[in-house]
């Protein structure tokens, strides 16, 4: 990787990392608080998964569902924040002119961490880290989704969402290794960035799941999902044991689309 394309973060606790990074650039001044967020845009966990298709006999649910989600979890680790171009270069020969920086070793927020996005049927942010940031501009942060090697039933998974698709249980499930890159909203101007100036900042990354799940606003179609062994439960997996492995790999795809980060009041 480039010099000129490194992400720099500086850890505050050494229970995430397992100590500080000697890189730690002493500039660094705004704490940034980094939370995982989901959320439909009504705020219900349960959403109309209508879809246009036409209804087929050959599917477990038909054209019209309703979804209830009950579960969504995460596995994500390396987290990182860019630079907006304009403050890219300078903070660049900042960490040159330190002589603790090595191009090789970017302090960085490691992870794994284990986030579980709903309680009881409502979504809740959940924090994962404060970090010190060096007062900057930021556009993006990256990240890793990534399975959970910790025995549960997360074992060899990157992500799992459950419910149901009308009466029916469903469980959506990948163990792909990927990578993020969420920009700030950018429906605004402000949006745009993440701007640290010494104040104590609350972040979040965002998954829109309405916009991942329901086909008419532009996300996969859980209306054409299989319970192709009848045992009960459509399973949504890339081992195909329903016959919806390219549903999960869609889905997949669409989380990568749909995340974006948001600035927090709190």
């Amino acid at each position: 990787m480039k010099t000129g394309s490194k992400l720099f973060i500086i850890c505050l606790c050494a229970s995430f990392l397992g100590g500080c990074s000697k890189n730690a650039d002493p500039s660094a001044t705004s704490s940034v608080s980094v939370k995982l967020s989901a959320s439909t845009t009504s705020g219900s966990n349960v959403i109309n998964g209508r879809s246009s298709a036409s209804s087929d006999t050959r599917f477990s649910v038909g054209s019209s569902s309703t979804i209830t989600l009950t579960d969504v979890k995460v596995n994500i680790r390396d987290i990182r924040f860019d630079f907006d171009e304009h403050d890219r270069h300078s903070h660049e020969a900042e960490y040159k002119k330190d002589t603790a920086y090595s191009g090789d070793n970017d302090p960085k927020l490691k992870g794994p961490f284990l986030v579980d996005l709903m309680n009881a049927g409502s979504f809740v942010d959940q924090l994962v880290a404060s970090v010190k940031l060096p007062n900057a501009n930021y556009d993006r942060v990256r990240f890793k989704l990534v399975p959970d090697s910790v025995s549960g039933n997360m074992l060899g998974k990157s992500i799992m969402i459950t419910g149901k698709i009308d009466t029916i249980p469903f469980v959506f499930w990948h163990k792909r290794d990927l990578s993020f890159g969420a920009r700030f909203d950018n429906d605004s101007p402000t949006d745009s960035t993440l701007v640290t100036t010494g104040a104590a900042v609350t972040m979040a990354i965002h998954f829109e799941l309405d916009k991942i799940l329901v086909a008419l606003n532009g996300g996969a179609d859980l209306s054409l999902a299989l319970d192709r062994n009848k045992d009960g439960v459509i399973t949504i997996d890339p081992n195909n044991d329903d016959g919806n492995k390219w549903l999960a790999d869609q889905i997949m795809m669409l989380l990568v689309r749909r995340a974006h980060c948001e600035r927090r009041n709190h």
